[in-house]
């Protein structure tokens, strides 16, 4: 069913975007072989599909971008920093990035993170976040963020949300990204996957065995009010 949603959400995110071009990054056959190049030689608004393979450099989305990873016959794209900075950092709006592995950050408590996000309206969803300094990073300029079904595991810390308004699951119906995902699933679609609240000795109980905690996580002043106690990819 998640499959299904997914595939319809897509074409609706990018839907009115005339002119946007899509662009193929791949090890043999594509437009480009590394991702940071490919955003590079983009235009705002442009789709970047990223195919199977391993992409050991630091991303940095500087202008509003789809960058979608395609399973292409051996998995979903691994992008890996190699111990250094942030693995993806998404500095510009209006971006969307699933489907994804994310690891090797630098280990600075300086907010080295799988995703680092510096600015608003952004959708990141379906990937899996693991072994990071920060799973995910947010700053104060950040606003009105989506992250739904992703999977954070074995994070030194989970996430630092000192953004505005994030949602951390497509629960509740509202505007924008939100609504989209609430008019195609109804209102009770997904949270996140967290490895530090999955267990019931973590506080995540699941009484009525519907695969979700009992309880929010609570994530600073925000609540993800439907976090799986399993993987959600």
């Amino acid at each position: 069913m998640r499959s299904c949603i997914l595939l319809i959400l897509i074409p609706l995110l990018l839907w009115g975007c005339a002119g946007a071009s899509e662009v193929l990054v791949g090890q043999t056959g594509a437009n480009y072989s590394q991702i940071q190049a490919a955003i590079d030689g983009s235009m705002p608004g442009d789709t970047i599909r990223v195919q199977s393979g391993v992409y050991k450099e630091n991303v940095n989305i500087n202008k509003p971008l789809n960058l979608i990873g395609v399973d292409s016959g051996n998995g979903r794209p691994l992008v890996n920093a190699g111990g250094s900075g942030s693995v993806i950092t998404i500095a510009a709006s209006n971006t969307t990035v699933q489907g994804f592995n994310i690891t090797g950050s630098g280990g600075c408590g300086c907010g080295h993170s799988g995703i680092k996000v510096l600015s608003s309206n952004n959708l990141i969803m379906n990937n899996i976040i693991y072994k990071n300094k920060y799973g995910i990073y947010i700053e104060a300029a950040g606003a009105n963020n989506t992250f739904v079904s992703n999977d954070l595991i074995n994070n030194s810390i989970t996430i630092s949300d000192s953004g505005k308004n994030t949602s951390w699951d497509a629960g509740t119906r509202s505007g924008g990204l939100r609504g989209i995902l609430d008019m195609i699933s109804g209102p009770r679609v997904m949270g996140n996957h967290y490895s530090d609240y999955d267990e019931v000795g973590e506080g995540c109980n699941d009484t009525n065995n519907d695969l979700i905690c009992d309880k929010p996580k609570v994530i600073g002043s925000s609540l993800d009010s439907y976090p799986s106690i399993s993987a959600t990819n």
